[in-house]
C-alpha cells in the first residue's frame, strides 16, 4: 500500500513496472492538496537523512542566519544525528540545536541512540501513524516522552492535536483530552501545524491549545515526576561522593594543595 496525506488517500499496488514505475489502484475519494507526504508502511526506504539540497540549506541558510533549531525528518539512527551535527559544525553552526523527528519504525528501534545524540525530540505522529499500526502510536508517544524526560532532553508532541479547528472554531472533546494527556505524560511542547498553516481559525487554535496546556499543568505533581525520573537516572558512583566528602570535610584538605 501507498498512503498519501497522512493516509487520507490509499493506493493499492497492482503491479511493479520498473525500478521507478508502478501501477496502483486508488481505493478512496479525497481532495488532495499540494506537497503532501507519502508513506510506504513496512518498507525501509534507503535514502540519506540529508539530500544535497538539505546540506546546502543547513550550511548556507540555517547557519548564516543564526537559526536556533533545525528539525530533521525521518531520523532513523544516532549516526544520522551525528552526521547532521558534523554538517552544521563544519559551517560554524555549533550553536544550532538538532530536533530529531521520530516518524518511522527504524526511529523507534534506535530511539535510545537518537535521544543520546539529539538536543530534542519530536513525536511526529502524522507520519509515525502511517508507518506503524495506529493502535501503537499512543504507546510510542508515551515511551518517547518518558525516555526524553529521563535523559533531560526536551520533547515536542505534534500533528493533528486540534485538526478539527482547521475548519471549525471549537475543538472536539477528544482533541482537548489529547493535548491534556500529552502534557500530563511529560511533554515539554505541544505543536500545531495545519491548524495555523492553512486553517480558518489560527489565532483561536493557538489560544485554545495554550489554555488546555495551562489547565493540565495545574494538576501535575512535579515532585513525584522528578522523583520518578531520578529513580531511572544513572547515579554517580559512591567513590565520587566519598572524594566529595573528603574534599569538603575540612578547609585544609590535602586535596586543595
Amino acid at each position: 500500500r501507498i498512503l498519501l496525506a497522512d493516509g487520507s488517500v490509499v493506493i493499492s499496488v497492482v503491479e511493479i513496472l520498473s525500478e521507478t514505475e508502478l501501477k496502483g489502484r486508488v481505493l478512496n475519494d479525497k481532495e488532495l492538496g499540494e506537497r503532501k507526504n507519502c508513506n510506504l508502511p513496512g518498507v525501509k526506504v534507503d535514502i540519506p537523512v540529508l539530500t544535497e539540497k538539505d546540506i546546502d540549506d543547513l550550511q548556507n541558510f540555517c547557519v548564516k542566519n543564526k537559526m536556533d533549531y533545525v528539525a530533521a525528518s525521518f531520523v532513523q539512527t544516532g549516526e544520522d544525528v551525528q552526521f547532521i551535527r558534523r554538517i552544521l559544525d563544519e559551517a560554524g553552526g555549533t550553536n544550532v540545536q538538532i530536533i530529531s523527528k521520530i516518524e518511522n519504525e527504524a526511529g523507534l528501534e534506535h530511539i535510545n541512540d537518537i535521544v543520546l545524540h539529539s538536543d530534542g525530540i519530536m513525536v511526529a505522529r502524522g507520519d509515525l501513524g502511517m508507518e506503524i499500526p495506529s493502535e501503537k502510536v499512543a504507546l510510542a508517544q508515551k515511551i518517547i516522552i518518558t525516555k526524553c524526560n529521563i535523559a533531560g532532553k526536551f520533547v515536542i508532541t505534534a500533528t493533528q492535536m486540534l485538526e478539527s479547528m482547521v475548519k471549525n472554531p471549537l475543538p472536539t472533546r477528544a482533541e482537548m483530552t489529547d493535548i491534556a494527556n500529552a502534557v500530563l505524560d511529560g511533554t515539554d511542547c505541544v505543536m500545531l501545524s495545519g491548524e495555523t498553516a492553512n486553517g480558518s481559525f489560527p489565532d483561536t487554535a493557538v489560544a485554545t491549545m495554550a489554555s488546555i496546556a495551562r489547565n493540565a499543568e495545574l494538576v501535575i505533581n512535579y515532585d513525584a515526576s522528578f522523583s520518578y525520573m531520578a529513580d531511572f537516572t544513572a547515579k554517580v558512583t559512591s567513590l565520587f561522593f566519598f572524594l566529595f566528602f573528603l574534599y569538603f570535610r575540612t578547609p585544609f584538605s590535602p586535596i586543595l594543595s
